[in-house]
C-alpha cells in the first residue's frame, strides 16, 4: 500500500504553559499541505520491521518514528506479521514541517488498512490516535490532516473551518533548527502575554483569508530571531504574500497567497535565491 504523507505547517503557535514533567503546552492551528513523502508499506511473514529511506542519513531503526509506529501497531493489533516500509523523502528535515510525524502517521493508516485486507479487525480511530500520541506529539494531527486547533503537547485536537482556498509558498533556508534549541530559546525569551491563535481562529470563523494571513504568528520565530528566516519572510511578503511566518520550531517559512497561480508564480520567482522553494495548497481531512 502506498500513502502520501502530507507535511504540516503551524499557522499559529503559542506556548501557553509547561507540564510538571517538563513538556511545554501549546495552542496552535495546524494545517496539512500538499508537499508529501511517499510511504510504501507491505506485510511480511518474518515478524520483523524493515525500513528503507531514500534520504541519506535518516535512521532506519527505532530512532525513526515510522519504524516505531509500525512496531507499536503490530504489537497493539496482535498481528502475526512484520512490515516492510519504504519512504521516498520530499519533505525537508529540521524544517518544522513534520516530515517524520507524517511518515509515522502514514504507516499507521497503511497498516490498519492492510490488516483489514487480511481479515483482521482494524483499530478504531481512537486507538489509532492513541498509538500516534505514543510515537510523537504531531503524529495524531498527521493521522487526521486538515485544519485543527491543537492543544496540550499537540495531542488535543479540535477541527476548525478549513483554511479558505489559497496558495502557499514554503521556503526552506539552509540553516536548520533543533527542537530542543527552539524550546530553550523560547524559555529564555520574556513572555509578553501576546497570543496569536485566538485572533487567527476568529478570522477563520469569518472566512476571511486576508485577516487570517495577518494573524499568522509563531512564538519560536519571535524567540529565535533567525536572520535567514526573517529574510525568507520578507521575500515572501515582497512577492505578494498576504502574510508569512515560520512553521513549528523552524526553519521553514511559509507565505499565504490569494490564489494557487499567484503562489506558483512567486515560487518560480523566488527559487533562484531559495533553491528549496515549494508551491503547495491546503489539504483537507478527506485527502489521502
Amino acid at each position: 500500500m502506498e500513502i502520501r504523507a502530507f507535511a504540516k505547517i503551524n499557522l499559529t503557535l503559542d506556548i501557553v504553559g509547561r507540564r510538571e514533567d517538563g513538556f511545554h503546552l501549546l495552542d496552535s492551528v495546524m494545517q496539512s499541505v500538499s508537499l508529501f513523502d511517499t510511504v510504501s508499506v507491505s506485510l511480511n511473514e518474518s515478524g520483523a520491521v524493515r525500513l528503507a529511506c531514500s534520504a541519506p542519513g535518516v535512521p532506519t531503526d527505532e530512532k525513526n518514528t515510522a519504524f516505531r509506529a509500525a512496531r507499536f501497531f503490530l504489537d497493539a493489533a496482535g498481528l502475526p506479521f512484520g512490515a516492510d516500509i519504504r519512504i521516498e523523502k520530499r519533505i525537508p528535515s529540521e524544517a518544522g514541517l513534520g516530515g517524520g510525524s507524517a511518515d509515522a502517521a502514514a504507516v499507521l493508516r497503511a497498516l490498519n488498512a492492510l490488516a483489514e485486507e487480511k481479515g483482521e479487525a482494524p483499530l478504531a480511530l481512537g486507538e489509532l490516535l492513541y498509538l500516534a500520541m505514543r510515537v510523537g506529539a504531531d503524529v495524531p494531527f498527521c493521522v487526521l490532516n486538515g485544519t485543527q486547533r491543537c492543544g496540550g503537547i499537540g495531542e488535543r485536537m479540535v477541527p476548525l473551518a478549513p483554511l479558505p482556498a489559497c496558495g502557499i509558498v514554503i521556503l526552506k533556508p539552509e540553516a536548520g533548527v533543533s527542537t530542543p534549541e527552539a524550546y530553550r530559546a523560547a524559555d529564555a525569551a520574556p513572555d509578553d502575554g501576546k497570543r496569536y491563535t485566538p485572533a487567527f481562529v476568529r478570522a477563520l470563523e469569518r472566512r476571511s483569508l486576508a485577516d487570517a494571513a495577518r494573524a499568522l504568528g509563531n512564538r519560536f520565530e519571535d524567540a529565535l530571531g533567525i536572520p535567514e528566516c526573517k529574510a525568507a519572510r520578507e521575500a515572501l511578503l515582497a512577492a505578494g504574500a498576504l502574510g508569512a511566518a515560520m512553521t513549528g520550531s523552524g526553519s521553514a517559512v511559509f507565505g499565504i497567497f490569494p490564489t494557487q497561480s499567484e503562489a506558483e508564480a512567486a515560487c518560480e520567482a523566488l527559487s533562484s535565491q531559495w533553491p528549496r522553494a515549494f508551491a503547495v495548497r491546503p489539504v483537507g481531512t478527506s485527502d489521502r
